[in-house]
């Protein structure tokens, strides 16, 4: 066990560390008190012990199978007191964010149904975490249902790239970034678009389409974003590395 006891990233790292070395119970104990302290001694590690520390221990799960009976178990205590009315919007998110780390999107999608039912208000509350992993299952008529206004969606996406692309020119800093924010808002777009395609509303897939492009009032940005958005285009990432384009993104 780590020596620096109460430090909630230093046994993050040395949980990585020991699962290296093959040092698999040691390395579970780590991420079994990150999970369940770590925010006693640092509340701002909300995002980490949802995203990172979840993803190591899904990793450990697959070469230790204690590591897959703990964290199913972690899911199944929240996942109980949920369906039983008795659980909060804090264990909807970790089970959601369990069955992300865990690519099981399809166990949040059936759980939210049953919620739904017996605790409205919360599954109300968490529509906008849980609609990404419905989209993931492949239930589009379940993703369209629970979608909001498809058109202020886009153009909330679009603001951000924006303020992103306004942030970098700002910094006259080169434009690493700037195809990664693209990326994401090309995703983000992608994932309405798929869904309306699914339902077999493609007169409505171009016209999101189209918006998604005219919400950029960024030339150069806007030329980049239509041609990503062209089906069977190239995604701006591959194996990790951004594309690199003739335009001078952070330039225009």
């Amino acid at each position: 066990m780590s020596d620096a006891v109460d430090n909630p990233i230093d046994r993050l790292v040395t949980a990585r560390e020991l699962a290296d070395q093959g040092r698999y119970d040691e390395a579970l104990q780590e991420l079994v008190w990150f999970h369940e302290h770590a925010l006693e001694h640092n509340p701002s590690l909300y995002g980490v012990r949802r995203s990172y520390a979840l993803a190591d221990w899904a990793v450990l799960a697959e070469a230790h199978p204690p590591a897959a009976e703990s964290l199913e178990a972690v899911r199944e205590r929240n996942a109980t007191a949920l369906l039983a009315g008795q659980g909060n919007r804090d264990q909807l998110l970790d089970v959601i964010s369990i069955d992300h780390a865990t690519d099981q999107p399809a166990r949040t999608r059936d759980l939210f149904l049953q919620l739904e039912s017996v605790a409205p208000a919360l599954a109300a509350s968490c529509i906008r975490v849980v609609l990404p992993q419905v989209i993931a299952a492949g239930d589009a008529e379940l993703a369209e249902r629970l979608m909001p206004n498809p058109d202020d969606t886009i153009r909330q996406h679009a603001d951000y790239l924006m303020d992103a692309f306004r942030e970098r020119r700002k910094r006259f800093t080169g434009a690493p970034s700037i195809p990664a924010e693209i990326h994401n808002y090309v995703q983000d777009v992608n994932a309405i678009l798929d869904v309306f395609a699914a339902r077999g509303r493609h007169a409505e897939v171009r016209r999101l389409r189209q918006l998604a492009v005219d919400a950029i009032p960024a030339t150069t940005l806007r030329r980049a974003v239509r041609a990503s958005l062209v089906p069977g285009a190239p995604a701006w990432y591959e194996r990790g590395v951004p594309r690199r384009r003739n335009d001078r993104l952070s330039q225009a």
